[in-house]
């Protein structure tokens, strides 16, 4: 009986078109109807027949993709919010330095973080309310040993392991993923001064407000172009062990991103060509029909709102302002495309910022509306703790470090936590109170996690 039925589920699982939720309770009807085991399982309650429907309703869920429908994203044809955090160290870290023995490229500080802190963070994520992750290091793993493309054209096999267990402990979790492709920075995972220096263009972003304008070559010179998208070929075509599927294949990562704050050589000059951003839109397409497309410019630069491929934009607060909010916003409604809120400030640092419960107010209500618009926000950036140490949480020093369930938190930074939780909960159409639950150390792997 029960193998008939996940048979039937499998098959249904496997094929082009998924069958909606809605289409499981005839499948078991019809199996507890006939057998010699019909008369027990008539009697069962509804309690207990949903308690078959709903990991079939889960599998069926992971199994799908997420898709854009003009404004909004929806799946398995219901809207779908995007709130949630940037974790940046799941694929390659640069904040602990790892016992003797494990790998570990000093000049960088770069390290492979533990499968335990990776598994903690994302039931740090689930218990949070979050639906999303968007990570750097997923994407961008260039220059340096420990990357997935350490020099040009060479790949090392080795990297993809943690990147492989977060997609898998994602997908596990009821998680979905934003990997952006490249960096606009000189940062220790790389970037695009990487694919420069690949062909002898040896400049370095020291001064974060003005490089040298050699840097628009990243776009537009063909090789260097080819370069990159040699290096997004292997990366959507890798194969995750875990899950039998390839990145490109696998809707947990529901968004590809061009790349993070990308721009020219003045901070915020918004100078990504349109001919760049539409070749690289059109290529993740093309290797991941499926898959979603967010313009990585830094600032909404409006002659990419017309880019057939892309599907949504985004900009980063740094503090939250409601008024650029907005403005963003409306922007992106009239290309009716979707909007994320890709990075905000969730600290209380800067007095010039807009309060938390205004920004979120203006995303929450637009739920509300036919035409959304805005799918979510992300925070900027959680940590957990130093797994197998779980007694030690995990920092970084650029003063954004959020690090949920700390004993050593304030209370301002706990109500801080809180409003975002609540918030999360509030994007799924839930209400939950201010009470934020413990997190286990590291917590289940979630090989069968239904939530």
């Amino acid at each position: 009986m029960i193998s008939k039925l996940l048979l039937l589920v499998f098959a249904a699982l496997a094929s082009a078109q998924l069958p909606a939720p809605s289409r499981i309770q005839p499948l078991i009807n019809q199996l507890i109807s006939s057998g010699p085991a019909a008369s027990r399982l008539n009697r069962l309650t509804p309690q207990i027949l949903e308690s078959f429907i709903e990991p079939i309703n889960v599998q069926i869920e992971r199994n799908s993709y997420v898709y854009r429908q003009g404004a909004e994203l929806r799946l398995n044809g219901h809207p779908w919010t995007a709130s949630g955090a940037n974790v940046y160290w799941l694929g390659l870290d640069e904040n602990v330095i790892p016992p003797a023995g494990q790998p570990f490229y000093e000049p960088l500080n770069a390290s492979y973080p533990t499968f335990g802190r990776i598994t903690e963070i994302m039931n740090t994520l689930q218990t949070m309310g979050a639906h999303v992750i968007r990570s750097q290091t997923l994407g961008v793993s260039v220059g340096n040993p420990l990357s997935v493309m350490p020099a040009l054209g060479v790949y090392n096999e080795q990297a993809f392991a943690t990147i492989d267990w977060s997609i898998f402990q994602a997908r596990q979790h009821g998680l979905r993923i934003v990997v952006p492709l490249t960096d606009n920075y000189d940062y220790y995972h790389g970037g695009k001064f990487n694919f420069l220096r690949f062909r002898g263009i040896n400049i370095k972003s020291n001064d974060a407000s003005k490089v040298d304008p050699m840097v628009l070559q990243f776009y537009t010179n063909a090789t260097i172009v080819k370069d990159f998208k040699d290096y997004i070929e292997h990366l959507l075509t890798h194969v995750n062990p875990y899950t039998g599927l390839s990145y490109a294949e696998d809707p947990t990562i529901f968004a590809y991103e061009t790349g993070n704050e990308l721009g020219g050589p003045i901070f915020g000059d918004e100078y990504v060509p349109v001919e760049w951003t539409s070749e690289i839109a059109a290529y993740i397409k093309e290797l991941a029909p499926h898959k979603l497309v967010v313009d990585g410019t830094y600032g909404l630069n409006q002659t990419h709102l017309a880019i057939p491929p892309i599907d949504i934009f985004s900009n980063h607060y740094y503090p939250p302002n409601t008024t650029k909010l907005l403005q963003d916003i409306t922007q992106v409604e009239s290309a009716d495309k979707v909007y994320l809120v890709g990075e905000y400030d969730w600290t209380t640092q800067n007095p010039q910022r807009s309060s938390l419960d205004s920004f979120f107010g203006i995303i929450e209500a637009r739920q509300n509306l036919a035409r959304p618009v805005v799918a979510g926000d992300l925070f900027w950036s959680l940590f957990g703790r130093n797994v197998p140490d779980c007694g030690t949480f995990v920092n970084h020093t650029d003063g954004f470090t959020m690090q949920y369930g700390n004993p050593a938190n304030s209370a301002e930074v706990n109500a801080q936590i809180r409003a975002i939780r609540q918030h999360f909960f509030r994007m799924r159409n839930r209400t939950v109170d201010g009470y934020l639950p413990c997190v286990a150390c590291p917590g289940p792997a979630a090989e069968y996690t239904y939530s």
